[in-house]
């Protein structure tokens, strides 16, 4: 039986609750409902096993993930490195090309806009822009208080299963 034929079982034993008051359909609906908790219970041992199997599989992935972020950061860095000691050598040796094999290396200065350090403690105030952003702990004190906001509302909490 699938958790779906379970659930459509619950709700035929939630007619038979609400419409019969005789003593042997109490008893039938009693035996229905403690053979339908086994099912669920079986059914959620199940599943409980497949979701602790796919939990651990995950961890894994991200440890596998992990380690592979670190290959390529450090291989990322060993490139940089690289480059930054023939721009060096170039420098020195005042070259601006070099014919390097099937490859030709050249010195180029960066595009976009140009770099720019700014003291933000010595900016005057007409250089200054103002940003406005709510101040959600304002409104969720607001909300919480009982008053009506137009332009905002609490939400439901979400649910989420406990397995231990």
């Amino acid at each position: 039986m699938t958790l779906f034929d379970i659930q459509g079982e619950y709700l035929r034993l939630y007619e038979l609750a609400t419409e019969t008051d005789d003593a042997e359909s109490i008893e039938a609906f009693n035996n229905a409902l403690d053979d339908l908790n086994t099912d669920l219970a079986n059914k959620a041992s199940g599943y409980v096993h497949v979701i602790k199997q796919l939990e651990m599989e995950a961890e894994e992935c991200d440890k596998v993930i992990e380690a592979f972020r670190a290959k390529k950061n450090a291989r990322k860095n060993n490139a940089k490195r690289l480059k930054d000691a023939i721009l060096a050598a170039m420098d020195v040796a005042n070259l601006k090309e070099i014919k390097a094999g099937a490859y030709t290396v050249k010195i180029a200065n960066n595009g976009g806009k140009v770099p720019m350090t700014v003291n933000e403690g010595a900016v005057p105030e007409n250089y200054m822009r103002i940003k406005y952003e709510p101040d959600t702990e304002l409104i969720r004190k607001a909300l919480e208080e009982g008053k009506e906001l137009p332009f905002a509302c609490l939400e439901e909490r979400g649910r989420h299963l406990n397995i231990k």
